[in-house]
């Protein structure tokens, strides 16, 4: 298990804000914990990479998002997300 002490307070601010972001960003149809916990999992992923800046893990979060979907259909990007 990964431990969040292991981050500085300003990344552990950019992970809660990018995935509420994100996740405000879910239609109602489509918001569960499931999608909710592969996106703070891939957020998190980033982070062990060095990805810690706000918009590189709102960029990761968009992605994952975006992806869970069925192809050819980009409902978030037709949010303007």
């Amino acid at each position: 298990m990964i431990s969040m002490l292991q981050f500085d307070q300003s990344t552990l601010a950019n992970m809660t804000a990018a995935l509420e972001y994100v996740c405000r960003k879910l239609p109602p149809d489509r918001d569960n914990r499931a999608i909710r916990k592969r996106i703070a999992d891939e957020i998190l992923a980033a982070c062990q990479k060095g990805q810690t800046s706000y918009g590189e893990l709102t960029a990761v979060g968009l992605k994952i998002a975006n992806s869970s979907h069925s192809p050819g259909r980009s409902w978030l990007k037709a949010l303007g997300g």
